[in-house]
């Protein structure tokens, strides 16, 4: 049996790598996703060379969280009927704006209102079961908050590009994208579109928040309709 030629042969090994990385990926299901997410957001959190650097543990975990979260689907649902009033060029931008704000936003207030032990597990995570259908699935999860208080977690998520991907979360009943989507369509209506993306702009780039106490006092800074959070500004 002759050997194939040089270059074919390492052809043919490329593709065959290609298809069991696209075979482990997909069998990898999406509550196996967030534990291996959350998993490495509890490295980052108790890195010994980060400790007098926070700041760049939140960006750390920023840049986690946004590998895994389907942005432009939750950017489309979030903007409603006026998603489509907009030209390409806008939803690009909105897209982006949106994706920093929405970091900033939620992973402030996991650090607010999380229990984090950096010399144990970290955050504490509970995985409390999942319902998968075709190409959408919603994983239940729940953290360990400051006194002791479990925060529920529900992560809506997509299969796209073959991966899961989070496109909202509901936290303890409210979700994220329908907060910012009551908000937004507030704020279109009584100014504009541009006031709506300047203000996002402007918040996703503010210093962090004294932490409080409590999920309860935590909620404004991430649900919009609560605190008022952009039209306040």
């Amino acid at each position: 049996m002759k050997a194939l030629p040089g270059r074919l042969g390492g052809a043919l090994v490329v593709a065959l790598l290609c298809l069991l990385t696209a075979s482990a990926s997909e069998a990898s299901g999406p509550t196996d996703l967030l534990r291996s997410v959350f998993a490495e957001a509890n490295k980052i959190l108790k890195d010994p060379a980060t400790d007098d650097r926070p700041q760049e543990r939140l960006a750390s975990i920023r840049g986690l969280f946004s590998r895994v979260f389907d942005f432009r689907g939750a950017a489309e649902r979030s903007l409603g009927r006026q998603w489509q009033a907009r030209s390409l060029t806008e939803q690009n931008e909105f897209t982006r704006v949106f994706a920093d704000f929405v970091q900033r936003g939620f992973v402030h207030w996991i650090a607010s209102v999380a229990d984090i032990d950096l010399n144990g597990a970290g955050v504490t995570v509970q995985y409390l079961g999942e319902s998968v259908s075709r190409d959408t699935a919603v994983v239940q999860t729940a953290i360990l908050g400051r006194g002791g208080r479990l925060i529920l977690l529900d992560h809506d998520m997509v299969f796209r590009d073959r991966r899961w991907m989070v496109r909202d979360v509901t936290i303890d009943g409210l979700s994220l994208v329908g907060s910012y989507r009551a908000q937004f369509e507030h704020v279109i209506r009584v100014s504009s579109y541009r006031d709506l993306v300047e203000r996002m702009r402007a918040r996703a780039t503010e210093s962090p928040r004294p932490q409080p106490a409590s999920a309860t006092e935590a909620a404004p800074l991430l649900f919009v309709p609560r605190g008022a959070q952009i039209e306040g500004r």
